[in-house]
């Protein structure tokens, strides 16, 4: 999940590197990861269809857009990268493997982080300016609307910029993600506007999102006693911080490198340590379902009530005894 922008080449820079953690090790951290993930977001996606209720809210959808575009990317990328791992080189070599693979490591993650970002700052609103989502009218102008053009640049750009991109890609089989640097990367418009609007920006959002809502949730909470206030909305606020620090955990510092790498400073630098943070993308999309299935009391409540009767039969089955 590369977000380097680089306009040099540089043999000592992010590209033509590898992470220097052991390909098995990377390959059983991924796997068991992986399925349990998978699973989850099949659950929560269930849950969240089928049961009206939580369909409707408007809480949910965001949740829901990210569940998809993270299973996405659980059945896709993340096998792809473990073929590469268990093989040592991609199969089978052809551009459009590479193509899709880009697709969904570059483009659906950074898409992942635009829709948590403006994700953080619906959820603020929800929380605390609730009632201007009870006329149809501003429910569709600033949920829905918003929802449906984040997801609709995604999509243009990276299709653009990766499937008819204006330059001509070069692909390495032999490192993983055919290296994660298509050409539009050095284009010095498609480039900027990846690295500043699809990755800066949007953590710039989540980051002062979470701290503006730990900030005013304190200030009512203990200088206006508005307790009713954090009764009411534990939920979002508990499962909305959660979110953000999984998401800044990797990209926060990964941002902070490529930032600092647009103002000048020497591509070699931080090399090793953007691999790494690069590499932990990876489990920002594999662990958000579970941050997702705390917070989704109804389906939690659901498991644990038939887990109490599995264990139940269970015990009936174990202590009859034949005569």
């Amino acid at each position: 999940m590369n977000v380097n922008n680089s306009f040099e080449n540089d043999e000592n820079t992010f590209q033509d590197s590898e992470i220097n953690i052991s390909r098995p090790v990377r390959f059983w951290l991924l796997l068991l990861l992986d399925i349990p993930s998978i699973i989850c977001s099949i659950l929560l996606l269930f849950h969240l269809f089928i049961n009206k209720t939580l369909r409707s809210q408007l809480t949910n959808h965001v949740i829901i857009v990210l569940l998809i575009i993270g299973l996405v990317i659980e059945l896709v990328d993340i096998p792809f990268h473990l073929s590469f791992l268990y093989l040592g080189i991609i199969q089978p070599c052809l551009p459009f493997m590479c193509v899709i693979w880009w697709w969904t490591d570059l483009g659906l993650y950074n898409g992942c982080i635009i829709i948590m970002a403006w994700g953080s700052m619906d959820r603020y609103l929800l929380i605390f300016h609730d009632r201007m989502f009870l006329n149809k009218k501003n429910r569709f102008l600033f949920h829905y609307l918003p929802l449906i053009i984040a997801l609709l640049y995604v999509l243009i750009f990276y299709m653009i910029a990766i499937i008819f991109p204006p330059c001509i890609n070069t692909y390495d089989y032999t490192l993983p993600v055919c290296n994660d640097f298509p050409c539009y990367l050095n284009d010095p418009i498609l480039g900027i506007i990846d690295s500043i609007i699809n990755n800066i920006l949007p953590t710039i959002i989540i980051s002062l999102s979470s701290l503006i809502l730990l900030i005013r949730v304190y200030y009512q909470k203990r200088r206006l006693h508005r307790r009713n206030l954090w009764r009411k909305q534990r939920k979002m606020i508990i499962q909305l911080l959660y979110s953000c620090i999984l998401y800044l955990v990797s990209n926060l510092p990964l941002n902070i490198l490529i930032f600092l790498h647009l103002c000048g400073l020497p591509e070699n630098i931080g090399v090793n340590m953007q691999l790494h943070f690069d590499f932990l993308c990876y489990f920002v999309i594999l662990l958000y379902p579970f941050v997702c299935l705390g917070s989704v009391s109804e389906l939690r409540k659901t498991l644990k009530w038939r887990r109490f009767l599995l264990l139940r039969q269970t015990r009936q089955v174990a202590t009859v005894r034949p005569q």
